[in-house]
């Protein structure tokens, strides 16, 4: 037993340090797409079907596996020790190909306020990169294994995971024995998750919201003007630059196709994890000569790591213990009551719409089961989407309505909730009152 921690002694730390940053750094998680991913995995483990019960936009993969901890313990703290494991074996990995270097990729994880870490199904994705990576480098003859890992990719997220069948297509075009073979493995997963869509039929569910939903999702989130666009741009060059130089190497392809990770959003949380692939493509070409490299760099991310504690720490925080599922998420005190306030304050409604960013949140700690209005988001609900959940609220009747104006009224240009919807509600519907920068209407 003491052997096994000497010798893996800053894996365990490693572990230990990245579940301290979801518990006492992470205030982000709180929002968003963390809590979203909490909630689809939170809706298969109560066995909803994703694509036909809830507008889950993605492959699946990542829900999967987070709903499986939480049958033992559904918390929110149960998804975040999942999330732990795999950004730990991460990395594991990572250590494994380029040692010491790889403590560069802290800084750049922590400088970007966590982002890069974010329990989603992008990190997930990029998890399946990063095995890629280790298999292509170690264990490049093991074709069926590798393909199996493509596929598991594509299953995390497709429009990215489906840009790493073209490495091997670029490298073994010409040898279509061993390009077979990854195209076999690759078939395997996507096969499960076809037969898995088929027998609960969810697969028109499917297609429309991941593929169709593709061009809604695209035209209304496009974000081609932010500061995060520009550096996009700019390591792709860098990557392209990099690979033009050492083409050899089939690692360079992955992740030069990682910017699939950026499209269409072009935000800090897409970003973060395109800028540790770049990190990634540059460790190789890194010479460290400085004798306290590694003190150096995890001294600096401690500094950087305590400066964001202190701006979360200059409110007032506590756990959110009144919150079922989030009793261990550190949250600032106003915040918390303003949420308790509400929380009261909607179970005045008999069993009402909320359409907020909150939404998913509520319905969770209600243990209740989650909907396509739980992600009230453009582009969330397939091709058309707007215009299906304009017809669906034309079948309600006698149900009260709750929009949240802070929501409605967000002019940031990264606001995705469905302005076009919610004013189609407020348009048709009947006035109740206002409260907590709640509207609520009554639909008959």
């Amino acid at each position: 037993m003491l052997n096994f921690i000497k010798r893996n002694g800053r894996f365990i730390l490693a572990f230990f340090i990245i579940l301290a940053i979801y518990l006492f750094f992470g205030f982000s998680l709180n929002y968003g797409d963390p809590l979203a991913n909490y909630g689809f995995s939170y809706a298969i483990s109560k066995g909803e079907i994703p694509y036909r019960d809830f507008n889950l936009i993605s492959t699946p993969l990542f829900a999967f596996y987070s709903s499986v901890g939480l049958h033992l313990f559904n918390n929110y703290l149960t998804f975040l020790l999942e999330q732990t494991i795999i950004v730990t074996i991460t990395f594991y990995l990572l250590y494994k190909m380029f040692g010491k270097k790889s403590y560069l990729l802290l800084v750049t994880t922590i400088f970007f306020g966590y982002f890069a870490i974010s329990p989603t199904y992008n990190y997930f994705c990029f998890f399946m990169m990063i095995i890629l990576l280790y298999l292509e480098k170690y264990h490049s003859s093991k074709d069926y294994l590798i393909g199996f890992f493509i596929g598991t990719a594509i299953c995390s997220k497709h429009t990215v995971g489906s840009f790493f069948l073209l490495p091997s297509i670029i490298f073994y075009y010409k040898d279509l024995k061993r390009l077979g073979k990854r195209f076999l493995g690759c078939i395997v997963p996507c096969l499960i998750l076809l037969l898995y869509l088929l027998l609960n039929k969810a697969l028109f569910n499917f297609i429309d919201l991941c593929i169709l939903g593709l061009f809604d999702f695209s035209s209304n989130n496009g974000h081609v003007k932010t500061s995060y666009f520009y550096y996009s741009i700019i390591c792709f060059i860098v990557s392209f630059i990099i690979l033009l130089r050492h083409k050899k190497d089939i690692n360079n392809y992955y992740l030069l196709f990682s910017i699939m990770f950026c499209v269409p959003l072009f935000d800090i949380n897409h970003f973060g994890l395109y800028l540790n692939s770049i990190v990634i493509m540059l460790l190789p070409y890194v010479e460290i000569k400085y004798r306290f490299y590694k003190e150096f760099v995890l001294g600096l991310s401690f500094i950087i790591m305590i400066l964001f504690f202190k701006v979360g720490c200059s409110f007032k925080i506590e756990f959110t213990r009144g919150f079922p599922r989030f009793e261990y998420n550190l949250h600032s005190s106003s915040k918390y009551r303003e949420l308790s306030n509400k929380n009261s304050y909607l179970k005045k409604f008999s069993n009402p719409l909320l359409l907020s960013s909150y939404s998913m949140q509520y319905h969770i700690m209600s243990n209740e089961a989650i909907s396509d209005y739980d992600v009230f988001l453009y582009g969330n609900h397939g091709y058309n989407g707007s215009l299906k959940l304009i017809e669906r609220f034309n079948k309600i009747h006698n149900r009260y309505i709750v929009i949240d104006m802070k929501d409605y009224y967000n002019k940031s240009s990264h606001c995705q909730f469905n302005k076009k919807v919610a004013s189609y509600i407020i348009s048709h519907s009947e006035f109740v009152e206002s409260k907590y920068n709640y509207n609520v209407y009554y639909k008959k």
